[in-house]
């Protein structure tokens, strides 16, 4: 088809305005606010859940945090609103919603950042700014960045930090590079590969930056090892501990091992979406570059790692969105005005659907349970009068939702507990197993649920725990799981409900990845409580 005389995307691209720092904050609040689904335990297990134990000195600390393998340089973010709200001595529904609500600023000002300086970086790199606004605007409507960028991750986190010292590495402000870089490797010892791709050759060319790299690496490394020293108590370097168990033990292995072409073709078009086609047009169409080069080194890397997971190659969206935009500019220029517009339109319109439905819809369930059971145990212990802490139990996968950071009950309040699964470690292995025959907690119970029911917990009419079981239980007063464990264990569905009730079904999700988790999540409720 003819060129067009007047390209439409050119003319509405060069009218565009550069989003400030302030209008993509609300944006991103905005967004932070709306997310009301769950997408996996890391968000808050690994960040806001260690923030809460540190300040308010209650919930729990998986077995990474006991072994060292994080840092508390990323919690301690989060620490800040936590304290602050502790010392107002607030009303407790009030604290409540002030620890609600505290992550979600933060979360949002974090994205919002690295939104801010990716126009910058891009237009710096390219000299571009048609391309630079296009890349903006697409990372505003991108539906994985409303689903992913204003959540706890480290990932997250990683990828604004990535933005921000790429934009000074090609600003030639190489100490600020190296300072974000240096704490970036820290929450994120695998963010290294990209500096591993750059360095070089800076060094190569400025052999003063070595020196630069060395002072600014060692202060933050000394920083970080003082926080950690803090709050484990004692000398602990999660770089290595997070090296030793990931890749040179290969015991991630244990969460799940993915194909080698995981990255390219389940991960990358994950993260792009409706996005795709135009990345494989703006990939196809572009001689070999810098950003290329990055990405395969990058991807062939993270193949190797057996463990994978979407949210990895999250540092790479600035380079996944270049790509994006540079399709976008070249079909420009290749179909109609009309048709662009009709393309354009349907890719906000996608984008918007799948935003909303992931971080509104999906998953909600998991999300919502804290917060619903956070309000019947008030409800209880006001109307009864309670002397005692209601409890409550997972039989679900383990860390299915969110913890006290967002349930927010002290040990007088409520007694929680729920199915670990715990990797393959030194301390848990028993005689004569291997790592490969290794099982948890969680594995047990979903190879036999009543049987471990059965092994685990007294009967119903003594609440004595049984202590020569393996993982002993009480029968809590509320339980806790998923229809489709009662779908596939009827025997075991009756036998709870011999002595427990459904108080509520909370709608979850469609579909979900995991068969253990579909279904409605199951409130049941113990026929007396407080007896």
């Amino acid at each position: 088809m003819a060129v067009v005389d007047v390209n439409w995307l050119d003319t509405t691209l060069n009218t565009l305005p550069v989003p400030t720092l302030w209008a993509l904050f609300i944006f991103r609040l905005i967004n932070s606010l709306s997310i009301n689904t769950f997408f996996q335990a890391d968000e808050y297990w690994q960040v806001l859940e260690p923030a809460h134990v540190a300040v308010f000195g209650y919930g729990y600390l998986t077995w990474e945090w006991k072994y060292g393998l994080r840092s508390y340089l990323h919690p301690i973010i989060y620490m800040i609103p936590y304290w602050i709200v502790k010392q107002l001595n607030l009303p407790p529904n009030v604290e409540y919603i002030f620890v609600q609500l505290s992550p979600k600023f933060i979360n949002a000002l974090i994205a919002s950042l690295g939104e801010f300086y990716l126009y910058r970086y891009i237009q710096l790199k390219f000299n571009n700014k048609k391309l630079a606004i296009l890349v903006s605007y697409l990372s505003i409507f991108s539906a994985w960045n409303w689903y992913c960028w204003c959540r706890s991750f480290a990932n997250s986190f990683e990828l604004s930090l990535t933005i921000i010292s790429l934009y000074y590495l090609e600003a030639s402000q190489i100490s600020k590079s190296l300072l974000f870089a240096a704490i970036n490797c820290i929450i994120r010892p695998t963010n290294s590969i990209i500096w591993i791709f750059y360095l070089p050759y800076e060094f190569f060319n400025h052999t003063s930056y070595i020196m630069d790299a060395s002072f600014i690496g060692s202060i933050v490394l000394a920083i970080d090892s003082s926080v950690n020293y803090y709050y484990y108590s004692s000398w602990k370097l999660p770089l290595i501990e997070f090296f030793k168990f990931n890749v040179f033990d290969n015991l991630s292995a244990f969460y799940g091992v993915s194909d080698p072409s995981f990255y390219f073709v389940q991960a990358i078009p994950l993260l792009l979406l409706n996005y795709l086609i135009f990345f494989l047009i703006g990939i196809l169409k572009t001689p070999w570059s810098e950003f290329k080069s990055l990405m395969l080194f990058y991807l062939v890397i993270f193949s190797f790692i057996s463990h994978k997971e979407f949210r990895f190659i999250y540092p790479l969206m600035p380079m996944l969105l270049t790509y994006t935009a540079s399709g976008i500019l070249s079909m420009s220029n290749r179909v109609s005005n009309k048709l662009m517009k009709l393309y354009i339109f349907i890719t906000i319109i996608s984008s918007c659907m799948l935003g909303y439905y992931f971080t509104r819809y999906h998953e909600t369930g998991e999300y919502q349970i804290p917060s619903i059971m956070r309000g019947i145990v008030i409800k209880e212990n006001e109307s009864i009068n309670a002397t005692k802490p209601i409890t409550i139990g997972f039989l679900t996968p383990c860390h299915s939702t969110p913890f006290q950071s967002h349930f927010h009950l002290d040990d007088s309040e409520a007694q929680i507990w729920f199915l670990t699964c715990e990797p393959p470690l030194s301390t848990n292995l028993k005689d004569g197993v291997t790592v490969s025959e290794y099982m948890d907690e969680s594995d047990y119970f979903y190879e036999n649920p009543l049987q471990f029911v059965q092994d685990n917990f007294p009967d119903f009419n003594d609440q004595s725990t049984n202590i020569q079981a393996e993982w002993p239980h009480q029968w809590p007063d509320y339980l806790i799981v998923f229809e489709n464990l009662f779908d596939n264990n009827p025997t075991l569905e009756e036998y709870i409900k011999s002595n427990y009730q459904i108080d509520r079904s909370i709608w979850n999700a469609p579909f979900h990845w995991d068969d253990r988790r579909t279904g409605n999540l199951l409130i049941l409720k113990k026929y007396s409580i407080n007896s």
